[in-house]
């Protein structure tokens, strides 16, 4: 199963002091939303949200 354990230690990159502002908010909100839902897919997958071939695959049958 996945492991969401190093997840909170990414770190947001360093945006340029030149940047404009409300670039800078855009990119950072869409960064948080990205790691939400990554956090999520690796919280909640489990085999019953895998398709049927790859299950079965996975459980060597």
């Amino acid at each position: 199963m996945a492991s969401i354990a190093g997840l909170s230690k990414l770190g947001l990159p360093r945006l340029s002091s030149s940047m404009d502002p409300e670039d800078a908010r855009v990119i950072r909100n869409y960064l948080y939303q990205m790691q939400e839902q990554l956090q999520y897919v690796l919280t909640n997958i489990d085999t019953e949200n895998l398709a049927e071939g790859l299950r079965s695959r996975l459980e060597g049958e």
